[in-house]
């Protein structure tokens, strides 16, 4: 009895990781919509003294830099609190990286309070009016952060997947996090007040 019920739940925690990494991969390829009224970049992990933005975070504004400067109207917000082991907020240093790279900083806002995806967008929406939006965050992510826009009242997203360059360790890890990361935010995130 114990063999078979541990046979059963095998098959279904592998189930669960084919079919989620289908769904998730089915969303890597999409294309943003033109002339968004705002970009919401999700923020990741910063490292070092004075800080930086990790690679996975690097990947990801250098996704978003092309589309801003191809729309100069779209405002950005740029989202991330400051984790232990920060040294600063990811909000702040992805603003600097924007800059650098020759974004106008009127335009960019920052939500430096949110250390989970689903509170990035209910704090974006309290910062600025969306209206037609843009998320960015890397291409595994894509499928649970639009899900979660949508239930943040982001009703008006599209996403612009940064994909995970070769070696990037995050890529690896997604393959088996991701699916259970979705399954929870599917059942257990919901905005808050």
């Amino acid at each position: 009895m114990l063999k078979k019920l541990i046979k059963y739940n095998l098959l279904i925690l592998t189930l669960l990781f084919v079919v989620g990494n289908m769904m998730i991969s089915s969303y890597k390829t999409i294309e943003p919509e033109p002339n968004a009224d705002s970009m919401i970049i999700l923020g990741a992990q910063v490292i070092g003294e004075p800080a930086r933005p990790s690679r996975t975070l690097r990947e990801r504004l250098d996704a978003a830099i092309p589309y801003l400067k191809a729309n100069p109207n779209t405002k950005v917000v740029v989202c991330g609190g400051q984790g232990g082991r920060e040294t600063a907020t990811e909000s702040s240093v992805m603003k600097n990286y924007l800059i650098t790279h020759g974004i106008d900083s009127q335009r960019i806002y920052e939500e430096d309070r949110s250390t989970r995806t689903a509170h990035q967008f209910t704090y974006s929406r309290s910062l600025v009016e969306l209206g037609k939006t843009v998320i960015v965050t890397s291409d595994f992510h894509m499928l649970r952060s639009l899900m979660l826009a949508k239930r943040s009242g982001i009703e008006d997203v599209s996403g612009l997947p940064a994909a995970l360059g070769k070696g990037n360790r995050d890529k690896r890890r997604a393959l088996f996090r991701e699916p259970l990361a979705l399954l929870n935010s599917f059942l257990f995130d919901h905005p808050i007040q």
